[in-house]
């Protein structure tokens, strides 16, 4: 078998109640779906999930433009999409900072090798260690009644849970936080997730003034490349660390770890580079002794199904619970099985039930394009690409 074509749509994904990132509000997702055809008719389909100049670098144009001119045309047409480990590694070792471009020819390409073998792709990566998932919610509503609200939902709808993206302020951090504990407790697991918006000493001061809510973690309080100020400052808060936005290489893990500079570790699939490279992230993680929670990056059923064979397949993930809940924030739903999602890009997602994920059972990722979703939500003034094995 080899691969014969390379298809590539740039999509946008609406998310039906805009959500809070970075003080912005965002109300859509732009993410880039492939096809990988082969010469014995078997398509690998997958998808990138958002693709943020933000957070990863890269973006739509530029996950379709490596693709198109460097992975398609020097390393996958005319091979054997069968041979991952190799494809993965030649992919990793050509480009540098283009993870995401990677992560969603590495979903392809498992899509392939499980639909040729006939079976699910957590088989593919060692089989279904974890056959549910417990899961935290996102909360990123505008007003602080509404989050509030959503988050009492979600804990008696079974997450166990709840993560607080950081305020513009210092005082607005504690009021909502205030809130949050006044409507939950102080049993439920709470995190609040920076994305590296303080300096030092902001992260210093803050940090120890929200300790009396008993937060389990707070997530990338420094910007990314300052592990060494996070080294410093976890020596002298109460509040765990965890390393998101600064754990991306491997070398990045090796780095934390060696200096001590965070108490977990936190992973989305596309940032690590796909599945390949995310099971060699957890591993490392794994010889530290650091837990390890997984994100999303708001993508459709199909993003959310490669993650959920990476968790299932991957023992170590079930130390924590985890986040692979994009399809919930873009449908604003809290399950999908009391509340079906029939407008997604897979026509048939992930189930999620009562705070829990469980992986798809069927061959490849084990979900299907909707067709006519994907032609009706291009990104406006942008086409699908192409590229072909010519012989």
């Amino acid at each position: 078998m080899k691969i014969t074509k390379i298809e590539c749509y740039p999509v946008l994904l609406k998310i039906k109640r805009p959500m809070i990132f970075g003080g912005q509000v965002i109300s859509g997702s732009d993410s880039v779906v492939v096809k990988i055809h082969t010469d014995e008719g078997i398509v690998g389909i997958a998808e990138s999930g958002t693709a943020s100049i933000q957070y990863s670098g890269e973006s739509q144009d530029s996950v379709m433009g490596v693709i198109n001119t460097a992975f398609g045309p020097e390393v996958l047409l005319g091979e054997n999409p069968c041979n991952i480990e190799g494809l993965v590694s030649k992919m990793h070792n050509m480009t540098k900072h283009n993870n995401y471009a990677l992560t969603i020819i590495d979903y392809a390409l498992h899509d392939i090798a499980g639909k040729k073998f006939g079976i699910p792709v957590y088989q593919l990566l060692g089989g279904k260690s974890n056959p549910k998932t417990p899961l935290g919610y996102v909360v990123t509503r505008p007003k602080v009644e509404e989050w509030v609200e959503k988050a009492v939902a979600a804990i008696k709808a079974g997450f166990v849970g709840i993560k607080l993206k950081h305020a513009p302020t210092l005082e607005k951090d504690i009021e909502n936080l205030e809130a949050l504990r006044a409507a939950l407790g102080y049993d439920v697991r709470i995190y609040l997730d920076v994305n590296g918006g303080w300096d030092y000493f902001q992260a210093l001061h803050a940090l120890r003034k929200l300790e009396k809510f008993n937060l389990l973690m707070c997530e990338q309080p420094l910007p990314w490349w300052d592990i060494d100020g996070m080294v410093r400052l976890r020596g002298r808060v109460g509040i765990p660390l965890c390393a998101d936005e600064s754990a991306v290489e491997l070398s990045h893990l090796m780095q934390i770890i060696e200096k001590n500079a965070a108490d977990m570790l936190y992973i989305k699939v596309a940032k690590a580079g796909g599945l390949t490279m995310a099971k060699k992230w957890v591993t490392i993680a794994q010889a530290a002794n650091l837990p390890v929670m997984c994100g999303c990056m708001t993508g459709s059923g199909f993003e959310a199904a490669a993650q959920a064979h990476f968790i299932a397949s991957t023992d170590w993930m079930s130390r924590f619970e985890q986040e692979n809940t994009g399809p919930l924030t873009i449908h604003d739903v809290l399950d999908t099985v009391s509340q079906p999602i029939t407008d997604d890009l897979a026509k048939n997602l992930p189930r999620y039930e009562q705070g829990y994920l469980y992986p798809p059972e069927g061959t490849g990722l084990g979900v299907e394009l909707n067709e006519d979703l994907l032609k009706e939500w291009l990104s406006p003034g942008k086409h699908p690409t192409s590229i072909e094995l010519h012989t």
